[in-house]
């Protein structure tokens, strides 16, 4: 157990300086010295101590004296007997592999047969790397409950004879027993394994500059070493990119592009950007030449995974879409295997795109719901769904959800639970249920602390509860898992890892359910978030962020303590501090910020009011200026459109940018995206150079009409009316009884209650308010006064110390309050601050509470009062699109709208004597 903590402390090497990671390695030695001085033999290999020193010995004692010119040799006889037609990708399949070599080996009925014969043959090389691959593809056929018997019975007969052997294996035969000896579960702490690997990467050291190691060997040794994340990769395979990148300038066969995909998937902490831009280059090649095509369905979808991977996936968006969009035919014709069915589907759903692929993947999806009932097939199936399958949808949820076996499957809780999202089930049984499920996987998976399995749930649970605006909430759940969380914390090795110990205090400080939660933090988490500080990514953060943010909203909305706001303001200089390194690491480095980092960071930034007014926040907006189309796809797209909304933050060449891109991937790009851009364009009252692009944002909304939610249609035409832009046959499709009933089946439904029906209703009483005044050739009719009444009856009129201030003014410059009206509503629910009728003479008359006409030769002036947020955050000349919608509107009907600003109303050059009364009467223009 020792040996494996120090094991999984390789994998945090980054964060660690070299002074500790040398001591953990002298400890390891230790650990497995004594281990072997206990059992009385001696420890089988050396090098395997000497390869994990950091920095690295320059003599190396070995256990095997290795001769150059053994290392890499041409196939021989022997090799292609064994190696022959076997699937060299470390996805477990093996075929048309030629045993003629013995014929009992080649007649065994059983896995007890090849063992048998194996110990038989213990000293034929051939004959013993032949009965590991035979005994794999037996091995996968068992049942899981007889496979830890095979293990055992391997480690007893088998692993112990090839130690003698190993000194005449070459790279391949080493590459293949490791490589299925780990997969039949032979730990990396046995003896023989340690000898074959470490032979394996000596091997590899003494061939760099001299012979090139075959792709294969490479290939089988990289996904063996990552089997179980028992190493630090980028230490151990070190002397791997020499090899790999001779192979990336060969690389010509869609067999090459298969092994080079792995490989880079494997070795990713080692790869540059310079590397993998080369590689992308020699794919595009081949992709132009029709090596790789719709034919070669398995190098594309090896492809896909790499490129695929969280590092850099939104840098390769392009050719991402470029691959999907290969595999479209496959998915048509059914010709992908489930497993590869589902990771296209998942690339799909991270990146949005391309839309050609939306159809194909909801028939494909479905197909596979046919023939495999799991959750992760309805995980698959559901996102694509028309709202008529969604009880279909449902039951079948419910049945998995109770299925004993569907919880035995891989991942089951982060397939289940993106069922519950994407199916938005406000039913709290169910909730209940799958939240107690996953309490029960937690109290099975106890043993397992060390890999701490609940921290995954602790995310999931926070962005579940925030979905239903905090109204639903599992308190068992949450007392668990804080137990936990805590307990590691303080006890756990883990808990000392940055980025282990953010996501459990994150989960901590959301929900308490620890001593003095209702008036601060545990003291342990400041003391660690301090500690901790300097070594804090920019992801860390944001967990961080959100649970302070989560924790404001459910436990001290009313009331923060004194102690806790001590508190809060330490983790905001926390917050503040750590934004400040990210931002400026950049620009030491001369790298610019990738687009997806600043995200994080300004939303991290959004989470607290209290840095909203920091300078590191108007930093990180700033920094927006400096992306450009190059660094835009679909997801970047929406995550930048959610931060300019919830920040009013206007960029408009990064505005126009993204306009752009709709025009250049209107075939690729999905409704969804499209109605994210053309929401915050509206919202920060934007209006792109070239009505080209909105003219192709149209047709993509009438595309995906049905694909998209009834709220997202509804904001899409409210803004393509603002820009007058919106097709008749969009207009049609929206005010029609079809539409009506499907938004209100989304009501009924939907999982947020609290904020999703009042939001919806409101925005189709825009939207038909905007059709009447802007289109009256629509013939649309005007049906929204009783909803516009009733929200009035609802509010109780206020008015803010700006418009007290005004009212006084107004009182003392007209004489009379008969002359001005305040708090009025117009026929079509716009509300104006005040209302003041001037005759033909410009003298006021008394304010008729009826709304006044064109015919009865009198001057209507609507003063409206905006406010701070009625102005973009960074601009505030550039009024935001609803009170310009509004401005304009008023205008339609018959008003002469005047504005005043508070920021202006409050400004220094206004707290001057008559200053304010002047400015009044110089903007109605009396005397």
């Amino acid at each position: 157990m020792k040996v494996f903590i120090i094991y999984m402390f390789f994998n945090y090497l980054p964060r660690t300086n070299c002074n500790s990671l040398q001591y953990m390695v002298q400890m390891h030695q230790v650990l497995l010295r004594r281990q072997y001085a206990y059992s009385g033999i001696m420890p089988p290999s050396q090098v395997w101590y000497d390869l994990l020193r950091f920095p690295r010995s320059k003599k190396l004692v070995h256990l095997y004296d290795v001769c150059p010119s053994y290392i890499v040799k041409s196939r021989t006889i022997r090799q292609n007997r064994v190696f022959n037609g076997i699937d060299e990708l470390g996805n477990g399949e093996i075929k048309n592999i030629s045993y003629t070599t013995n014929f009992k080996m080649n007649t065994a009925q059983s896995v007890h047969e090849i063992l048998d014969s194996m110990s038989q043959h213990s000293q034929q090389i051939e004959y013993q790397v032949q009965a590991i691959l035979m005994l794999w593809s037996y091995y996968q056929r068992l049942p899981n409950t007889a496979r830890p018997l095979v293990t055992k019975q391997l480690n007893k007969k088998i692993v112990p004879h090839l130690l003698s052997q190993i000194p005449n294996m070459d790279i391949n035969e080493l590459s293949v027993c490791y490589l299925y000896l780990r997969k039949m579960h032979v730990p990396n702490s046995d003896g023989t394994l340690q000898s074959i690997l470490s032979r394996g990467l000596k091997l590899i050291e003494l061939a760099v500059g001299k012979d090139l190691i075959p792709l294969q060997a490479l290939s089988r040794l990289l996904v063996g070493i990552n089997l179980e994340r028992d190493f630090f990769t980028p230490l151990v395979c070190q002397h791997f990119k020499p090899h790999l990148e001779q192979h990336i300038a060969d690389c010509q066969s869609e067999y090459q592009v298969r092994l080079v995909s792995t490989c880079l998937f494997q070795l990713h902490g080692l790869i540059h950007q310079e590397l993998l831009d080369v590689y992308k280059q020699r794919v595009n090649e081949l992709l132009q030449r029709g090596i790789l095509n719709s034919g070669t369905p398995k190098a594309l979808l090896k492809l896909l995974h790499m490129l695929n991977l969280p590092v850099w996936s939104n840098q390769n968006t392009t050719l991402i879409r470029q691959l999907m969009l290969q595999l479209r035919n496959c998915i048509c014709t059914r010709q992908l295997e489930p497993n590869d069915l589902k990771s296209v589907c998942r690339t799909f759903l991270h990146h949005q795109e391309p839309a050609e692929l939306m159809q194909p993947l909801k028939e494909a999806t479905e197909s596979l719901l046919q023939q495999e009932s799991s959750a992760d097939a309805l995980s698959c199936a559901v996102p694509f769904m028309d709202l008529e399958q969604r009880d279909d949808y449902v039951q079948q949820f419910r049945k998995l959800l109770k299925s004993k076996s569907a919880w035995e499957q891989p991942n089951a809780s982060g397939h289940f639970f993106s069922v519950l999202r994407a199916l938005k089930i406000a039913d709290v049984r169910d909730c209940d249920a799958y939240w107690a499920a996953v309490i029960r996987t937690l109290q099975i998976c106890s043993k397992e602390q060390t890999n701490l399995p609940f921290l995954r749930h602790c995310q999931r649970y926070m962005n579940f509860n925030n979905n239903l605006g905090g109204t639903y909430r599992h308190l068992e759940f949450e007392r668990v898992v804080s137990r936990l969380c805590l307990d590691a914390i303080e006890n756990s090795l883990t808990g000392r890892l940055p980025s282990k110990f953010a996501h459990m205090a994150a989960f901590v400080m959301a929900y308490g359910h620890t001593p003095f939660a209702w008036k601060k933090f545990p003291n342990i988490l400041l003391s660690k978030l301090l500690a901790m500080m300097p070594q804090f990514n920019i992801q860390d953060c944001f967990l961080i962020s959100r649970g302070i943010q989560i924790a404001c909203e459910l436990r001290f909305r009313h009331h923060v303590p004194s102690i806790l706001g001590m508190q809060l303001s330490t983790i905001d200089s926390i917050l503040i501090a750590c934004s400040e390194r990210h931002l400026l690491a950049s620009e030491e480095t001369s790298q610019p910020l990738k687009a997806t980092d600043l995200n994080i960071i300004v939303r991290t930034l959004s989470h607290r009011k209290s840095l909203k007014n920091t300078q590191v926040y108007n930093l990180a907006l700033e920094r927006y200026k400096t992306l450009s189309i190059e660094d835009l796809n679909s997801r970047v797209v929406r995550d930048m459109a959610y931060n300019f909304n919830t920040s009013h933050f206007v960029v408009p060449a990064l505005l126009e940018s993204m306009f752009k891109y709709v025009t250049l991937q209107h075939n690729h790009i999905t409704g969804d995206t499209v109605e994210k851009v053309l929401t915050c364009a509206y919202n920060l009252g934007y209006t792109p150079a070239s009505l080209e692009s909105l003219e192709y944002a149209a047709e993509i909304i009438l595309r995906d009409f049905d694909q998209m939610s009834g709220l997202s249609v509804v904001q899409s035409c409210l803004a393509l009316c603002y820009y007058k832009s919106i097709p008749d046959q969009l207009i049609n499709l929206v005010f029609c009884t079809k539409f009506i009933q499907r938004i209100e089946e989304e009501i009924q439904i939907c999982y947020s209650k609290a904020t999703y029906p009042g939001l919806v209703l409101n925005r189709i009483m825009q939207l038909n308010r905007t059709v009447c005044l802007d289109f009256p050739e629509a013939n649309v009719p005007w049906f929204q006064q009783n909803y516009v009444e009733a929200q009035l009856s609802k509010k109780s009129f206020k008015f803010s110390d700006f418009g007290t201030d005004i009212r006084l003014y107004l009182q003392g410059l007209l004489k009379d309050d008969k002359y001005f009206r305040c708090n009025h509503t117009t026929p079509y629910g716009y509300h104006i601050d005040f209302v003041i009728h001037f005759d033909k003479d410009k003298k006021p008359i008394p304010a008729s509470p009826i709304e006044a006409t064109m015919l009865d030769r009198i001057t209507k002036v609507a003063i409206l009062l905006l406010k701070l947020d009625s102005f973009c955050e960074n601009d505030l000349s550039a009024l935001r699109g609803p009170d310009s919608l509004k401005m304009k509107h008023l205008e339609m009907m018959g008003y002469k709208v005047l504005q005043i600003n508070e920021h202006d109303w409050n400004s220094k050059h206004r707290m001057a004597p008559d200053a304010k009364v002047n400015y009044l009467k110089c903007l109605l223009q009396i005397s």
